[in-house]
């Protein structure tokens, strides 16, 4: 991958974003890796790809617990364009629950990721955002996910408390903090290992007594990348 422009292709299978889909990765994704700086949706799906593999694939409990939602079918700029589509597919995966599941989606908001875990069957969304902002900044993505879970609801025929029918639960997650402009995508799939390591549904508010801290460190976010490098060393995305 040496010239500007060439491109690897890596397969995602239908039971990770509900759909099977192809998906491209540059060599300008690598250089975004190796030099750390921001990254793009292909590497959030490649890093998706490998929770998949090693954690969630052939384990019933966690695969039964644990599922992603696409950022490339839903994302700020297709929410905007294309409102309805994003909708359908979100309540579509919702509709694949058959217990209670908890659907991570790294969500672009066009200049930062952040990440929102959501569970549509207690209808609790988690909202875990490194730059410590507030979900209300994001009006169109909260709008989305409330009309999403209401139409599920109203699908799979749900009978809830009359205070509860217009109001979804959303919980902002203490989570570590960043401290640059550059770190979000590592953040996010750093959450996303942590709570699938953890195989719990519900996110403690304060965050996940193991993994609890301000900050993560320059360490921590390098192990993100030490795995991501040796997963494309094994999809043959890059060569040594």
């Amino acid at each position: 991958m040496a010239t500007a422009g060439a491109i690897r292709l890596l397969d995602m299978e239908e039971d990770i974003f509900g759909y099977s889909c192809t998906e491209t990765i540059g060599k300008e994704d690598l250089e975004h890796i190796f030099r750390h700086q921001e990254l793009g949706v292909g590497v959030i799906h490649t890093y998706i790809r490998f929770l998949y593999d090693n954690f969630t694939r052939g384990n019933d409990q966690l695969s039964n617990r644990f599922r992603f939602v696409s950022s490339s079918l839903v994302n700020k700029a297709l929410i905007c364009r294309e409102p309805d589509s994003c909708r359908e597919y979100l309540v579509k995966r919702f509709m694949a629950s058959s217990t209670n599941n908890l659907y991570l989606w790294p969500y672009n908001s066009g200049c930062h990721w952040l990440l929102l875990a959501i569970d549509p069957l207690k209808e609790v969304v988690y909202f875990l955002n490194s730059i410590d902002g507030e979900w209300t900044n994001y009006p169109d993505m909260k709008q989305l996910v409330d009309t999403s879970i209401k139409v599920f609801r109203s699908q799979r025929q749900a009978r809830v408390p009359r205070t509860k029918s217009s109001n979804i639960t959303w919980i902002k997650v203490q989570c570590p903090l960043q401290r640059n402009g550059i770190d979000c995508g590592y953040f996010v799939m750093r959450f996303m290992r942590e709570i699938i390591n953890m195989n719990q549904i519900e996110i403690p508010i304060t965050y996940f007594d193991e993994y609890k801290c301000a900050h993560y460190t320059r360490l921590q976010l390098e192990q993100i990348k030490e795995e991501l490098c040796q997963y494309f060393i094994e999809k043959r995305l890059i060569s040594i």
